[in-house]
Parts: structure tokens; sequence; C-alpha cells
């Protein structure tokens, strides 16, 4: 009871982390926010999950491979990503520091060849604050300031469960998706011509819910090289949305607000699009792993209170490998998995006729930890990339990731035996 406690206190503060502002990237902005293009058990490979099946990482990202966890073992895994960006423009560079893509996930077996997971976690980062500076046009002695913000995204609880059938694995994610986009704009002319400036609100609710259904199969050539073959998709579904957009006048004297405008949108949608993860897996000896991973999500689909945001398709590759120099070795640097990979990724973003593409490396490292009654996985992974460009006044972002995931494998449901 007091691990269960544990459990459900350590979500409550990540449902209260989540809450917070949680990404500082412009490109933040469109959409229901920026997509994570690494995260998961396997940050430290690139972040492929489609054909990744081990009995000691819970892959969220492909339900199926939940069959491979052990039998009798209770899984409890969380992570986080922290983040430095340094970002820059042909006129002015900055940098921040956030904390991101947090989850909390639990699985086990429940019957035979049956096993199912739960949890939560984050789908989509938004958070920005910009300032422009900019001439009024046809009068060069004025000038306007805008300054624009927003902070929210997406989160996902889910309910998961996979089912062996031979050597496919076949599992399902439903999932309930929500969240709240909160956008504001300050427009200050100067030198002030009124006592007044403008400040806007738009706020939008969304949430639905989502199923994602995955499949592993593995086989093996020579007995020692073994394959799988993985893939996850969602279809694409309408999130059920409303919208309030308010607007004032406010006093430079007094700050006192007059309303000029209130709408509202009820009980319409925002459309999150059709998206799939393909990949294969090799290891050879019990030693050597590679994996790759191409996702693809039909982000030209996508819609807001039924319109359309003209975005392209979303496009990712990603490689990575891992060597395990002794599974059962006696010393622990024997038994840690030491990763590395890279990413590509071509955006739903395209601004002045330029692709916001994202290239990203990564190192890590997996040390399993043997404990009285359970066993621990310590992964860290460093993830250093870059998105956007300078080319034709866009932003460029340079960032260094670190992610730590912890999971534990309880012996809750094993049988003491007496010899």
């Amino acid at each position: 009871m007091r691990k269960l406690l544990g459990c459900i206190i350590i979500l409550l503060i990540a449902i209260n982390t989540w809450a917070q502002n949680n990404s500082g990237t412009p490109y933040s902005k469109e959409g229901f926010g920026l997509l994570p293009d690494n995260y998961g058990a396997f940050t430290g490979m690139g972040g492929v999950s489609a054909a990744m099946r081990d009995n000691y990482n819970i892959n969220f990202l492909n339900p199926a491979s939940y069959t491979a966890l052990d039998s009798v073992r209770f899984y409890f895994q969380s992570g986080i990503t922290g983040e430095y960006v340094d970002i820059s423009t042909n006129k002015t560079h900055t940098n921040y520091k956030v904390a991101q893509n947090g989850e909390v996930v639990m699985a086990f077996r429940v019957y035979k060849k049956l096993f199912v997971s739960f949890g939560i976690l984050q789908r989509s980062n938004r958070g920005f604050d910009v300032l422009y500076n900019n001439d009024v046009r046809g009068d060069y002695s004025m000038r306007y300031i805008q300054h624009i913000e927003g902070e929210g995204g997406l989160n996902e609880v889910y309910l998961g469960a996979a089912y062996q059938l031979g050597r496919l694995s076949l599992g399902v994610n439903m999932s309930y998706l929500f969240g709240r986009i909160d956008d504001r704009l300050t427009l200050v002319l100067q030198p002030a011509t009124s006592g007044y400036y403008m400040k806007t609100q738009t706020v939008t609710q969304m949430g639905s819910a989502l199923f994602t259904l995955g499949a592993q199969m593995p086989f093996s050539i020579g007995g020692k090289n073994k394959f799988v073959i993985g893939t996850s998709f969602n279809f694409g579904t309408p999130l059920h949305a409303n919208q309030t957009f308010v607007s004032y006048k406010i006093s430079n004297t007094n700050s006192s607000m007059i309303p000029v405008d209130n709408e509202s949108l009820e009980n319409s949608s925002v459309f999150y699009p059709f998206r799939i993860v393909t990949g294969l897996s090799y290891q050879s000896n019990q030693k050597w792993l590679f994996a790759g991973d191409y996702t693809f999500q039909n982000m030209s689909q996508y819609e807001e209170f039924h319109t359309n945001k003209e975005y392209q398709n979303y496009h990712k590759i990603a490689m990575g490998a891992y060597l395990q120099p002794n599974e059962n070795g006696r010393y622990w640097w024997q038994r840690n998995k030491y990763m590395a990979g890279t990413y590509f990724t071509r955006s739903h973003l395209n601004f002045n006729s330029t692709d916001i593409n994202t290239y990203g490396v990564t190192i890590g490292t997996q040390m399993p930890l043997r404990l009285a009654r359970q066993e621990l996985m310590l992964g860290v992974a460093v993830d250093l990339g870059m998105r956007g460009t300078h080319r034709n006044n866009q932003i460029l972002e340079k960032y260094a990731k670190l992610r730590i995931n912890i999971a534990f494998k309880e012996i809750w449901f094993m049988k003491a035996k007496i010899y």
C-alpha cells in the first residue's frame, strides 16, 4: 500500500507540473504545440520505438511491446526531460531552460498471455513569449509593440492491453487526450496617441478519446540473429473543443479595463491527424542491437474549428544502436547498455517557403541495478540538436536535453516457496 500511495503522489505531482508553462520555443505557437521528436525509454537511441521490446522498459509508444515484460512482475516507470535551448535570429539572441515530456506509467500481466499498462504522459508542448517592435507603415515616426504569449498543450491518460498470438504480439492503447491552449496578445502604440492599449486572450479547451494500435513480430535467422518488425498507429480523430476570445482596452493611467469584444465557439472540434510509426530491430549475439524507425503524420489534414491550417505532413527518420557486453556479467559495467543514435524531422511547419527541420544526435546508457526484492533500470540520455534555420529570417534553436528514465520491476505477484 505504501508503494501504491507513493505512485499516486508522484502521479499528482506530475499532473501539477504539466499544468505549468513547459516549453519556450516560438515554433510551439502553431497547432496544439510542439510535437516531441524524441522521448520515451529509448531516447538514447534516437527515440526509436516501433520494434523495441524487452523485459525492463515499458515501451508505451507501441502497445504491442507489453507482452515482452516479465509475467510475475509489476512495472513502474517514470521519466522527465530537462532542456536548455539557445535561440537566435539574424538580429537577436536569447536562451531558456524547461522541463518537459514527462510520464508516469505502470504495467503487469493479468492473465496468461494478456498484459495491461496504464499511465499519464505529455502528447505536445506549447509555450512562448515573443516581443515585436516595428515601425507603423506610412508613419515612421511611430512604432507598435506586440507582446505575444502562450502556454498549454495536450496530455494523455491511457489504458493499454497486449496479447501474444504465437510469435505475433498485438496491442492497443485506449487514451483520453485533453488540454488547454492559452494565447495572449498585448498591442501598444508608441508614442501613445490615446490613453489606452489593447489586450486579447484566446483560450481553447479540448478533449476526446484516441485509440493507438500496435503490432510486433519477432523472428530469428541462424539462431543468434534476432529481428523484430513493428508498427503502431492511430486514425485521425476529432477532439471536442470549445474556444473563447475576449479583447479589452486598458487605461494607461489607472489600468481600468473596457471590454471591446467577447466571442465563444461551443461544441466544435480540433482534428488530430492520422499518425504511424514503422520500424525494424536486429540483435546479434545478445550484445548488439540496431534499430530504425520511420514516422509519418498527416498534418495536412489538421483543422481547428473546421478551418484547415494548411500545414505540411510530418516526417521523421530515427536510427539507433546499443551494446551490452554481458547481460549476466559479474561487474555492473558489463550489464549496462551503451546507446547512441540520430534522428531527422521535417516538421509540419513551413514559413516563408522555408521548412522548419530538426536534426539530433543522442548518446545514453541504461544501468540495471539488482536490489533485495526488486530490479531497477536507470536510464540516462543526452540529446543534442538543432531546430529551424536563419535562412529567410527564421529562428534557429540549438538545444541540449537530458533525459532521466527510471523503471522498477516489483516482485508483487511472485509466490514464496519453501524448500
